[in-house]
């Protein structure tokens, strides 16, 4: 990561704050977690969706294998737990949180599955895949370039294959996407208030996985 109080410093600039709100809403909507339930965010990094979880009433823990990130969120939030961890190999029991979610940090990961069913298996009720997606305009801007570089950008029936497997099996699967107009100027805004989230071009991709009751 680059210096961790430059890179959270980003999301309190206008396009920063932009982004952040318009992923936090898909999120939560596809989510709609129960306030005072437990989660997980999984390479939460400097801890900026972390934080925003937990001021909706989650007990949230940031998890990240960057020490000097986890260091600064706990520096922002004495509060929140925060750990360091790895995403392909989750140091909880299983069932440990309701939801667990990671926000584009799953695309720096080298065992996508297996981080997929770690975050499946210490969860009890649902999990948030954030994830970048290559069929967007931000994948042409942004592939390989900047905080970007080796990035993996996923697509919808890749993620499918990846989830089919997972045991126990899920109930039901919500996908949309966000961010169609990356530049986050004024138009950028104002269309995205009008673009359905189910339409498959936004640079966010979530995918909100639920357990069987």
């Amino acid at each position: 990561m680059l210096d961790p109080a430059k890179y959270d410093a980003w999301y309190q600039t206008p396009r920063g704050r932009w982004i952040s709100n318009a992923e936090f809403r898909l999120m939560i909507r596809q989510l709609q977690p129960q306030s005072t339930s437990t989660l997980l965010d999984v390479g939460c990094g400097t801890g900026h969706f972390t934080r925003r979880f937990a001021t909706l009433g989650l007990h949230a823990t940031g998890l990240d294998p960057d020490v000097r990130a986890i260091d600064y969120a706990r520096q922002r939030n004495g509060s929140i737990t925060w750990l360091e961890g790895n995403a392909e190999k989750l140091p909880f029991a299983d069932g440990s949180f309701d939801y667990c979610v990671a926000v584009t940090s799953l695309c720096f990961v080298e065992q996508l599955e297996k981080a997929i069913s770690e975050m499946w298996r210490v969860s009890r009720r649902a999990i948030v895949l954030g994830l970048l997606n290559r069929r967007s305009l931000l994948y042409r801007q942004k592939y390989n370039r900047g905080s970007y570089l080796g990035a993996r950008w996923d697509v919808f029936t890749e993620i499918s294959g990846l989830i089919r497997n997972l045991d126990p099996a899920f109930s039901s699967v919500e996908y949309g996407t966000a961010v169609f107009l990356p530049d986050g100027g004024r138009l950028a805004r104002v269309i995205e208030c009008f673009l359905p989230a189910w339409l498959p071009f936004g640079g966010f991709m979530s995918v909100c996985l639920r357990k069987k009751s």
